[in-house]
């Protein structure tokens, strides 16, 4: 269905127009209505009617200066008047700015339904143009941003002005060119992000990328470039706060779907044939969302020379490996995050960045290539695959703090299960040693550790003191003893591990209530 403004100063023309035609029997839709050619052109850029059926004679704008002005926003717009002067002059105006037809009043019903499919075919016919004329600027654009020999940019150039549709900024005057990626965000896990997105995901987020982008008042050209990426080519005096406009688009986008959106901006030019230039230097831009993070919005200030000097990671090595032993999680993040600074403080090369964290990471896990094979760690995968996936220098430190990560729980868990083989150990020798003047500085010598962190093992295991257990055993042993009458109670002292008879009665009195005499007496 087509659709039309309506547009005449006499409010009950306008209402008889709008409600008594029969537009939908005709394949028409009335899209806006309005009483003077000002407030009909601000509708034509808000609706973008395909036809405009208007009267000649209005006040503050008449109908032929509105058309005008019209056509020059949207030209491919078909244009009716309608007038009560069956008059040359007007007739012959009209024909000067390409109407498709002229009505007079009082409107004869069938006369407009004749016309009206005559300016359909028109509709069709000047999308159809428009379609194939947009397809060649397209090619035409892609190829300038593309071209490296001077000469032939010219030739585009010359060609890209000749189409109809070249009439307006970016084309004419000094404008800018943009370059948009669309950036997948880091997995939870810390892991490389996906390169490659469902190609459904894609084709939304291209449209929406359009869509909000004219919606924001953008007047440029967009085109998809390559897998992920748009070239914008734009007039520099776009709008008021470009920035500002640049950075609605990147939350829009953010908002909508689980991807960040980094964008490049370039210098300005007033020469066509510089576009090649000007979108390289935003392609550079975009690119330096390696040191500043996906999601960005950079400049062509933003690009500096990047450091193409070799990164020593000994110092970094030596200093992770000490955190990861003592499985200090904080400083292994801190010192994580003081290697990923100075390579962003640096600007080092993205390869060679690439390069220095595959060799920390590489040296760090040699050093810890014992525990790897002990626990069964991994195994790790492919260091330069993982790393190839990283887009940013974040993406770099994040993979190395999982890697590092990875390895403090590992020995952790390592840990966890000697503290058991630990506490088991002391247990044993309670249960072999308890007849003995047995103490924990005793069982420390023979575990090789010292009594404090034993104590804390053997609590943290079972819940218990070491004192506590050894107390535990030799009173056991010692109501068992009881049951034998032959034996004296300094001898049950004695073979418990007390030297001092009444000690040991005063222990024995604390655990059960009862003195040695009273409970063999009451037991036995």
């Amino acid at each position: 269905m087509h659709s039309i403004l309506l547009v005449d100063d006499e409010k009950i023309e306008l209402e008889t127009l709008t409600s008594y035609v029969p537009w939908e029997s005709m394949g028409i839709q009335v899209v806006g209505t309005a009483r003077n050619g000002r407030e009909a052109l601000e509708l034509t850029q808000q609706l973008d009617p395909d036809i405009i059926l208007t009267d000649v004679r209005m006040p503050i704008m008449d109908g032929l200066e509105f058309v005008k002005r019209a056509k020059q926003i949207r030209k491919r717009v078909k244009i009716v008047f309608l007038s009560g002067h069956d008059e040359f002059q007007y007739i012959k105006a009209a024909l000067a700015v390409e109407a498709s037809g002229y009505l007079l009043k009082p409107i004869d019903m069938e006369e407009l339904r004749h016309l009206m499919e005559k300016v359909k075919q028109k509709c069709e016919e000047a999308k159809l143009t428009e379609r194939s004329e947009e397809m060649a600027k397209e090619k035409l654009l892609r190829n300038l941003l593309m071209e490296e020999t001077p000469d032939r940019r010219v030739e585009l150039v010359q060609k890209l002005l000749q189409l109809d549709s070249i009439t307006s900024p970016p084309f004419r005057g000094p404008y800018k060119t943009a370059c948009l990626v669309i950036d997948r965000p880091r997995r939870n896990d810390g892991s490389a992000p996906d390169t490659r997105m469902p190609d459904p995901l894609e084709r939304s987020i291209g449209e929406a990328v359009h869509k909000r982008l004219l919606a924001l008042g953008y007047i440029g050209e967009l085109i998809d470039w390559e897998y992920r990426t748009f070239a914008g080519v734009f007039p520099d005096s776009l709008f008021d706060g470009e920035r500002e406009i640049w950075q609605q688009l990147q939350k829009l986008i953010e908002a909508d779907f689980p991807v960040s959106l980094t964008i490049g901006l370039s210098r300005t030019s007033d020469k066509l044939e510089d576009a090649y230039t000007l979108f390289k230097e935003a392609r550079s831009a975009a690119e330096q969302a390696f040191y500043f993070g996906n999601g960005a919005l950079l400049s062509a200030e933003d690009v500096h020379q990047p450091s193409t000097e070799e990164v020593e990671v000994e110092e970094h090595r030596a200093a992770l490996c000490r955190t990861i032993v003592h499985q200090r999680s904080e400083e292994t993040e801190q010192e994580v995050n003081l290697f990923i600074h100075k390579l962003r403080e640096k600007h080092v090369h993205p390869h060679l960045a690439r390069s220095a964290a595959v060799r920390l990471i590489t040296a760090v896990e040699q050093h810890f290539s014992g525990a790897i094979n002990e626990l069964q760690i991994g195994p790790f995968s492919s260091e330069w695959e993982i790393m190839s996936r990283c887009q940013t220098l974040d993406d770099i430190g994040e993979h190395v703090l999982h890697v590092c990560h990875s390895l403090i729980m590992a020995i952790s868990e390592k840990d966890k299960d000697r503290h058991q083989h630990i506490a088991r150990h002391i247990q044993e020798i309670i249960d072999r040693s308890y007849h003995k003047p047995l103490t924990v500085e005793d069982i420390a010598k023979e575990v090789y550790l010292s009594p404090n962190y034993i104590r804390t093992i053997y609590k943290e295991k079972t819940g218990r003191t070491i004192l506590e257990v050894i107390t535990e055993t030799r009173m056991e042993r010692a109501t068992a003893l009881l049951a034998d009458k032959s034996l004296k109670i300094h001898e049950i002292a004695g073979l418990v591990g007390y030297e001092n008879v009444s000690y040991f009665c005063s222990i024995f009195h604390k655990t059960t209530g009862m003195t040695p005499n009273h409970y063999r007496k009451q037991i036995y």
